[in-house]
């Protein structure tokens, strides 16, 4: 996870939807109705625009960019907890 700290300010970088490719392995949340949602995780087929196909098991599943995390990646309360880096620099 020390890829994912800026070097400038030490937060953590946050992750940026459209740099997700094929071949990447992600978690995603599955709805299975309002109520119960499942974490899924699964490795990205091929990509349009800003919905991703990810294979999960030996099931396809359609998800909106914005849903996936690479499975590398801080999970959404580190960001809340240390902070998200705002640099400007790459």
């Amino acid at each position: 996870m020390k890829k994912w700290i800026c070097k400038n300010c030490g937060l953590y970088k946050k992750i940026i939807p459209s740099h997700i490719k094929s071949g990447r392995k992600v978690f995603f949340i599955q709805n299975v109705d309002n109520i119960n949602k499942t974490i899924k995780k699964g490795a990205v087929v091929s990509r349009n625009k800003d919905l991703l196909i990810v294979l999960s098991g030996s099931i396809l599943y359609m998800v909106k960019d914005i849903d996936v995390y690479p499975e590398d990646a801080p999970v959404y309360f580190v960001y809340n907890m240390f902070g998200a880096c705002e640099c400007t620099t790459k």
